[in-house]
């Protein structure tokens, strides 16, 4: 609005210059300045001018002068010049703050309040047999109990029970119980929990892992949280937002990411199949249960179960699934003797296991299945499950003998091991 202003400020002091050397006429030209004056007063009459503005804060110290601008206007013989000013505010010159706490080489601690020195101070190395309260380290902070630092930590902040660190940890910081820290770049690790905003590294756990940002890895014993990840999440559950790259848990909870249940049936066999799926498109986890059509959710005649890992991709419009895993039948039989031997399992007779594991017989299962679309949802699927065994060792259940109809199997050698593979179409649902 004001270039426009300025432009009809400019036309109309063109214009009484040329009146002006036509009429020669010097009240003329106090007319056409003072119309300028006027337009770009009415521009300006609800903005408020601020002489001299001065605002500091903790860290920023900011000194702001606004010059009003003011029309001024220079006259020679024949001619008018219109001069503007315009209003230039200085960009903010930042002041980096000093540190909070004095520094000392050393510090010495009992509990806080009782140190050498007497205070609270940046150092390169602090020892206590309790706990110690300190601002930044550079280097070394350890206690029998716990750790707390007003500031960062550049190296290792390692205790007994808890470290505390009130910003950026670069290193290692571990502890008996948890970790807290704002941002970490380096590892995490404790018996029970890590709590971070930002990891770039690795966060080790006992039981849980937290991080608003991860980037790196994190491990633990039960679940895992972020927000946003990048790299792996490995525990029983893994939750996240947002994840570019692996989940490998028994439950992943990932926002971008693959969490489908799905019923199929394959033709020759007829066995059915229900399947779970959790992770990422890159690897997520398949557990499966198949049983004969006629016996499927009546009896425990002819049950299975699958583990499998698997990879979603793009091909051109549509879906795929691989998987590779493992499948094992599940003897009624088999399942008494295992709750016998570890309801009655003695640690010297850890020998009497090797009947119960050898119990469950084991075959390969690799499977391809291909969806229209992104395969998120409602959805059928088509695919070709391929059961395989070493030749003889029949491994694989008679009633998933078949191949394609056909009673033989395929058979390939691999590393000198003839193995006997049987392939079988099925049809799916996903939910």
């Amino acid at each position: 609005m004001k270039r426009v202003l300025i432009l009809i400020a400019a036309i109309c002091a063109a214009g009484g210059a040329l009146w002006a050397q036509e009429s020669g006429s010097g009240t003329d030209e106090d007319y056409v300045l003072q119309k300028a004056r006027d337009e770009y007063n009415a521009a300006n009459t609800n903005q408020t001018t601020i002489t001299e503005t001065q605002t500091t804060t903790v860290e920023t110290q900011t000194t702001t002068t606004v010059v009003p601008a003011t029309p001024q206007a220079t006259t020679k013989p024949g001619t008018t010049t219109i001069t503007i000013e315009i209003p230039w505010t200085p960009a903010p010159v930042r002041v980096s703050r000093e540190s909070e706490h004095p520094y000392f080489p050393f510090v010495f601690s009992f509990v806080p309040g009782l140190s050498f020195p007497f205070g609270i101070y940046d150092t390169s190395f602090s020892a206590a047999p309790i706990g110690a309260l300190t601002g930044s380290v550079n280097g070394v902070q350890g206690a029998g109990v716990f750790n707390i630092a007003d500031g960062s930590i550049h190296g290792m902040q390692g205790a007994g029970v808890f470290n505390i660190a009130g910003q950026h940890v670069g290193g290692f910081q571990g502890a008996g119980v948890f970790n807290i820290a704002q941002s970490v770049r380096g590892a995490q690790g404790s018996g029970v929990f890590n709590i971070a905003e930002e990891v770039s590294g690795i966060q080790m756990a006992g039981v849980f892992n937290i991080a608003d940002e991860m980037h790196g890895v994190q491990m633990a014993g039960v679940f895992n949280i972020a927000d946003k990840a990048d790299g792996a999440m490995i525990g029983l559950v893994n939750i996240a937002d947002e994840l570019d790259g692996v989940a490998i848990g028994l439950v992943n909870i990932i926002g971008n990411g693959i969490h489908d249940f799905a019923l199929d049936y394959q033709f020759d066999s007829k066995m059915t199949y229900a399947a779970y799926r959790s992770g990422t498109p890159f690897l997520y986890a398949a557990f499966t249960a198949g049983q004969p059509s006629s016996e499927f959710l009546r009896t425990a005649e002819g049950l299975t179960a699958g583990a499998a890992l698997g990879h979603r991709f793009k091909f051109l419009f549509l879906t795929a699934d691989i998987e590779l895993g493992v499948e094992t039948p599940v003897d009624p039989a088999s399942i008494e003797l295992i709750y016998n031997e570890f309801a009655n399992f003695d640690h010297a007779d850890w020998y009497k296991l090797g009947p119960v594991v050898n119990s469950f017989r084991s075959f390969g299962s690799l499977r391809a299945s291909f969806g229209f679309g992104n395969r998120r949802g409602f959805g059928p699927y088509l695919g070709i499950k391929a059961d395989f065994a070493p030749t003889g060792s029949a491994l694989v259940p008679a009633a998933m003998r078949s191949s394609f109809g056909g009673a033989e199997p395929y058979t390939v050698t691999l590393f000198d091991t003839n193995i006997d593979i049987w392939p079988k179409w099925f049809l799916g649902v996903k939910f």
